[in-house]
This record gives structure tokens, C-alpha cells and sequence, in this order.
């Protein structure tokens, strides 16, 4: 190779390094100005980030023999010097303004010099978890942690740490303030545990107003409001003492058989006197709370509740007096509280309610009780009255048989038919009576007899006794169920009595006929119109005008006039006797 071709060689590698190194120069231009944003972009961000050099630590945690996050987190929460020796080995390279900011240092030397007065625990945990992630591949660790200022305040952040691929690089870490998030969160929170509460107690107080709603009886009342008290207010033990003649008397109690003193509440009164708790709680007519009752000058200690050691006395008012106290016992000093107190105040008013009400249910069932047993009373001595009315009645009917026996033997000796006639007319009449008392006496009624039964059975009697003509057709048209008692049926058979025989003795003299005996409804309210008529020759003219002398139609007119009715006699194609009765029912003929 000459000489010309050599130098004309390096001319073109001198111009190809000079080309290149103006490439480089151009790089590094465009490095310095990239690295000139990234410093201004560090420095200026209103986040705050920290460089920092994890590679010592990780080569001390590589050099572990574990390989999961697990084995990295229990070896590190059982070796806390460990941990403090790798927290040693990181570099803070660089840290931001807003770092300085953040942690209310005065300067960056100043907070870095202060780096031991800005840990608590909770950085240690993040710190921790930093490790682990960085130990175990990972590149990115994100969580919410606490820190501390230099001026000792506490506040919350979310911490971002930035892992390089090659380790031995920079760490980068971020750190943003949520403190003000956190508090709304937690304002949230506890607005929302409020409206939970509330919504609880709202729910609670409904439950148990329907549960106590649902009891009648007193006792049952008040064990339901000891339960459903505990549900809104825990207790150690409670009870219910009841206001009466001047004594608080425990009513009800529960709790008290885990400490031995359930007998003695059983068996516990205090009477109010001018001193002593129970007058201030019955005088005060507040909720009283004691929260150390060692110190309560009126408390009274006994053995068997000596655990007692505050109390919550609400008391139970009905129309502005105290009826009761509802009292809650903690075996712990200043267990209760004016919040406490505020929720038993629904409480106690449902529980006035119900105990109100139960003691009117409780007042009515005993009422209702001894109205029964009155009526039973009654009804037995009504059935003893009965028996006897019953037997009085079969008497009665045997003395008129007797009576009419009597007569039968005094029949023979009567020969004129005059004479015979008068001893059957008074044969058939205290039959009609007998018959009454025979009625009643077979009769579930004692005193009532159905009208259509009973006429019946007297016209059988009445055909019995005279000599029976198969010509004369009786027909009987009474409804069923007009009954008539005692003072009414006798006047009435008397009167069916005579009007019948009447009708069998004159009123078909040369041939039969028929008759008809009713009882039909006035068109006027409350009157019943009792008919006798036959086919035959009729009345004579005197009868018609009033002016009978027969005894038979005398002794009915008297007897229509016992029983506040009145009579018509007429010839209406053979005779008709239309009697009109005043009739209200049958309840007012009992």
C-alpha cells in the first residue's frame, strides 16, 4: 500500500471518529438535559420521594435460605434485631422538598440527621414488607403505613417503593399524605356506626315494645323486659322492684344465681322511708346512675351483693307516679353510662305500658274468674231450684189427680144429668190444670210449655173424658214454638177447655160438623189472636149481646180478663170466640 492510500485511509477514520463524537456529544447533550428534567422533576415533585440503596440488604436477605414471602415474614418478625441491621444498611441517596415538608423538618441535613425520631412501628412493618418483596422478586410494594413528624405529630401516607431490575440500582420511594382521607373515613365511619346504632336501638326498642305488647300476664312482662334489656344494655345482674304501700318490692330479677343471691333478691323489700335510696329514686323521678357504689353515701351493702360495684336505677312511671324501678347491676366500677341511660328511657315508658296493661288484663281474667264461679254458683243453685220446682210441679199435678179421683168416686152417686154434668165439667177443668203442671214437670223448661203441644194433649184429655162422637172433625192450628209460662197457659187451658167443650156439647145437636182452634199473629205488634169455631148452630143471641148467664163462657170471660186480653163472641157460619192476647215473645213469657 502507498503512502497517498494510507494517509487517504486515517483522512476517513478521522472522519468517522469525528462524526461519532459528535454523535456522542449529541447523546450527552441529551442525556444532561433528560437528567436536568428528572433532577428538576425530583426536586419541584409535590410528592414525596426518596432515593435510597437497598443493595447491602439485599444481599443479606439473598443470602437466607428461604425463597417464599411467608419464610421471609416469620424469620423477620422472630428476628427484630435482624431486621434493625438491615434497616441499618440502606443509603438515603437523595430526598425531595416535599420530603422536608412532609416531615416538618427545618431542613434536608435536618431530617436526616432526625431519622430515628420519625420511625414508629409501623414504619418497622413497612420496612418489613418492603424486604420481603424486594427479597422475593418482586418490583413494586404499595401499602398504607403511619408516620411521624419531627414535631411528634402522627399522620397517614400511602408509601410506593420501586425495585430495579438490577439490583445495586437506586430504590425509589413515594410517599403521599392521606391523613385527611383517613379522618373523613373515619368521621365516616363513626357517623356510620351512629346511624347503625341508632337504626339497632330503633329496631331493638320496636322488638321489644311487640314483645311486650304480646304478654298479659305481669310476670311474664317483666321477665321479657329484663331480656330484652340486656339486648340494648349489658348488665351483670338486674332486677324490678314494684311500688306498693310504701314498699319496693323485687318483682322479678335475673343474674343474681351466679353470685348466691338469688334467694336473697327473692325474698328483698325496702321500705321508703324519709332516708335511703329508695326515696331518692322514687322522689327524683330521674335516672339515677352510681358508678362506684363503695363511695355512695345511701348504699346499703349486704353480703350476698357485695360484687355490686355501680348501678343503673331507671325508674318505671305510669301517669306521673312512680310504679317501679328498673335496676341493672355491673360487677365493674363506672360501668354505665348517661348514653346507657338514654337508651332505657323508651324502655322504661313501654314497660309502664305493659305492666299497666297486664295488671288490667290480670284485673279482667280475675273478674271474668269470679263471674264465672258466680254463675256456676248461680246455675247450681238454679238447677237445685229446678229439681225442686220440678218436683213441686209433680205434686201438684198428683194432688189434682187425687182431687180427681176423688170426684170419680163421688160420680156414681149423682143419677140426674144435671148433676153428672157439673162433676164432668169439674173434672175436665182440673184436668186442664193437672195437665199444665203435667207438662211442666216432664219439660227441660220449667217454666215455659210449647202452646201447640199442650193443646194437643188437652184436646186428648177433654175427648177422653166425654163420649166421643166420630162425626165431629177437631182441628188444631197453632205454630210451634209459641210458649206461655205458668200464670198465662192455665187461664188459657181453662179457656180452651170450655170453648171446646162447648163446641162438642151444643153445637151439633142432630148431626156432626167441624171445629177449629188457632192461633195466628195480630196484625198489631205484640198481640196473638186465639180462635175457637165450629160449623155448627152458633150462639144465642144473649151471648153474642154479652149477656150470657152460662157458667162455662162466665168463668172465660173472667179468665180472658186475668190475662189482660179481650173476648168477641159471632156466628160466622156456626159459632166464633176470637180471643185477643197480649204476647211480647217468647223471652218475655219466661
Amino acid at each position: 500500500m502507498d503512502q497517498s492510500t494510507i494517509i487517504t485511509n486515517l483522512e476517513y477514520e478521522l472522519s468517522s471518529l469525528e462524526t461519532e463524537n459528535l454523535g456522542l456529544k449529541a447523546d450527552l447533550n441529551k442525556l444532561k438535559k433528560q437528567k436536568s428534567r428528572y433532577y428538576n422533576m425530583f426536586k419541584n415533585s409535590t410528592v414525596a420521594i426518596w432515593e435510597e440503596d437497598f443493595s447491602e440488604a439485599f444481599t443479606i436477605l439473598k443470602a437466607l435460605p428461604y425463597q417464599t414471602e411467608k419464610d421471609y415474614s416469620e424469620y423477620l418478625d422472630n428476628n427484630p434485631q435482624f431486621l434493625k441491621k438491615l434497616i441499618s444498611t440502606i443509603k438515603i441517596l437523595e430526598i425531595n422538598k416535599t420530603v422536608v415538608e412532609l416531615f416538618s423538618a427545618e431542613t434536608k441535613e435536618h431530617l436526616l440527621n432526625s431519622l430515628d425520631e420519625i420511625f414508629i412501628k409501623e414504619s418497622f412493618d413497612t420496612l418489613r414488607d418492603q424486604f420481603v418483596t424486594m427479597a422475593t422478586g418482586g418490583f413494586h410494594y404499595e401499602g398504607e403505613t403511619i408516620g411521624r413528624r419531627l414535631n411528634g405529630e402522627e399522620f397517614h401516607i400511602i408509601l410506593s417503593a420501586f425495585f430495579p431490575e438490577k439490583h445495586g440500582n437506586p430504590v425509589f420511594i413515594t410517599m403521599i399524605e392521606i391523613t385527611d382521607r383517613i379522618e373523613k373515613e373515619k368521621e365516616q365511619d363513626k357517623i356510620l356506626k351512629e346511624i347503625l346504632e341508632q337504626k339497632n336501638n330503633a329496631d331493638t326498642l320496636i322488638d321489644i315494645t311487640f314483645a311486650l305488647a304480646s304478654k298479659t300476664n305481669t310476670l311474664d312482662v317483666l321477665d321479657s323486659i329484663l331480656e330484652q334489656t340486656k339486648k340494648v344494655v349489658p348488665y351483670t345482674s338486674a332486677n324490678i322492684m314494684l311500688y306498693n304501700n310504701n314498699i319496693f318490692t323485687v318483682a322479678r330479677h335475673r343474674g343474681y344465681d351466679k353470685f348466691g343471691a338469688a334467694d336473697f333478691m327473692t325474698q328483698f323489700a325496702e321500705k321508703v322511708a324519709s332516708e335511703g335510696i329508695a326515696t331518692t329514686l322514687r322522689d327524683s323521678k330521674s335516672i339515677h346512675i352510681i358508678g362506684d357504689t363503695k363511695l355512695y353515701p345511701n348504699w346499703k351493702q349486704f353480703p350476698a351483693t357485695k360484687y355490686i360495684n355501680s348501678l343503673l336505677s331507671v325508674p318505671i312511671e305510669w301517669q306521673g307516679t312512680t310504679i317501679g324501678l328498673l335496676n341493672l347491676d355491673s360487677n365493674k366500677k363506672n360501668a354505665f353510662s348517661e348514653k346507657d341511660a338514654n337508651k332505657l328511657k323508651p324502655i322504661s315508658h313501654a314497660a309502664a305500658i305493659s305492666i299497666h296493661k297486664a295488671k288490667l288484663f290480670e284485673q279482667i281474667e280475675k273478674d271474668i274468674l269470679d263471674r264465672k264461679n258466680t254463675e256456676n254458683n248461680l246455675k247450681l243453685a238454679l238447677k237445685e231450684k229446678e229439681i225442686l220446682l220440678q218436683e213441686i210441679h209433680h205434686r201438684v199435678k198428683n194432688n189434682l189427680t187425687i182431687i180427681i179421683a176423688l170426684i170419680n168416686l163421688q160420680d156414681t152417686k149423682f143419677t140426674r144429668p144435671a148433676e153428672i154434668e157439673l162433676f164432668e165439667d169439674l173434672n175436665k177443668r182440673i184436668h186442664s190444670i193437672a195437665l199444665v203442671h203435667e207438662k211442666l214437670y216432664e219439660n227441660y223448661n220449667l217454666t215455659n210449655i210449647d202452646f201447640n203441644t199442650y193443646t194437643y194433649d188437652l184436646l186428648d184429655s177433654i175427648q177422653a173424658i166425654l163420649i166421643f162422637r166420630s162425626d165431629i172433625n177437631i182441628k188444631i192450628d197453632i205454630p210451634q214454638n209459641i210458649y206461655f209460662n205458668l200464670d198465662k197457659l192455665i187461664p188459657l187451658g181453662l179457656i180452651l177447655n170450655e170453648l171446646i167443650t162447648n163446641s162438642l156439647k151444643y153445637a151439633f145437636p142432630d148431626s156432626g160438623g167441624n171445629v177449629l182452634i188457632s192461633l195466628k199473629k195480630a196484625l198489631k205488634n205484640n198481640y196473638l189472636i186465639l180462635t175457637a169455631e165450629d160449623s155448627g148452630i152458633g150462639y144465642p143471641e144473649n151471648v153474642i149481646n154479652g149477656e150470657t148467664t152460662q157458667l162455662g163462657l162466665l168463668l172465660v170471660n173472667s179468665l180472658v180478663l186475668q190475662i189482660n186480653g179481650s173476648i168477641k163472641y159471632s156466628n160466622i157460619n156456626g159459632a166464633k170466640t176470637s180471643i185477643t192476647i197480649p204476647y211480647n215473645g217468647n223471652k218475655d213469657e219466661q
